[in-house]
């Protein structure tokens, strides 16, 4: 059996110290120079496409398939600009933070423009983490993976399910990047992306300050890297159920 006094991370805890990190904002700001050569790119093949597409229709010289395979071209990439654009605003908001990004201890979390949250009012945490999908597979699928993730995508992350979650979405101000999803009724959910603002080591830290944080104070945690298994948690807690920890 695991003796989980030694536990480094909850001795850390117990002593009444906080885990507390800023933005790294050298990454931050390189992700989002990737950002923006990323929507230059992607932009400027929508406008090629789409000056081909207008050629074509106004000549009559393009068959049927050409125009329906040069409309798919369009719309995805017209997709991918959407999804840069989301990720940008992400990343932006991330370097509006100027105070602690996350700060963990004994009493509860605290997160950029987000009131206190303490573990009394908590009804569950989950970490997700997703980084290994990065190194899976090969060939044009990886490299875009890579794409998304170096331009303000995101494979980990923290939810905490919170029984009045309409008291924290009406004192909540100032530069925010954790998202406060209400769900029935006056519950939810904060789910707040760790690396885009955070290195990897730090991300890892964080996970183990929540998991030696919430046993001390009796409050369910789950680690996962199954999105569905993150969904339905949210889900749960979304209805005001405490999490469930198979």
């Amino acid at each position: 059996m695991t003796d989980i006094s030694a536990d480094p991370w909850r001795q850390f805890i117990e002593s009444g110290r906080a885990l507390r990190l800023e933005v790294d904002r050298l990454q931050v700001t390189a992700t989002l120079k990737r950002n923006t050569r990323y929507l230059l790119v992607t932009g400027g093949i929508c406008v090629v496409v789409l000056g081909v597409l207008v050629a074509l229709l106004a000549t009559g010289i393009g068959r049927a398939v050409t125009y329906v395979l040069l409309a798919i071209l369009l719309a995805v990439m017209l997709g991918n600009v959407g999804l840069g654009l989301i990720s940008r605003r992400r990343v932006l908001k991330t370097l509006a933070v100027e105070d602690a990004f996350i700060e963990v201890d004994a009493t509860g979390v605290r997160l950029a423009g987000v009131p206190p949250l303490t573990w009394g009012q908590t009804l569950g945490v989950v970490v997700s983490d997703n980084r290994a999908t990065m190194d899976q597979g090969n060939g044009l699928g990886r490299r875009l993976r890579k794409v998304t993730y170096g331009t303000g995508g995101s494979l980990n992350s923290v939810v905490i399910g919170l029984g009045d979650m309409r008291s924290v979405r009406a004192a909540a101000s100032g530069p925010r990047v954790a998202s406060l999803d209400l769900g029935m009724h006056d519950h939810g959910a904060v789910v707040l992306n760790l690396d885009v603002a955070l290195e990897r080591e730090q991300c890892d830290q964080v996970r183990e300050a929540l998991r030696a944080a919430t046993a001390l104070n009796g409050v369910p945690f789950r680690f996962t890297s199954d999105n569905g298994n993150v969904a339905q948690a949210t889900l749960e807690m979304g209805r005001g159920d405490r999490l469930t920890v198979a």
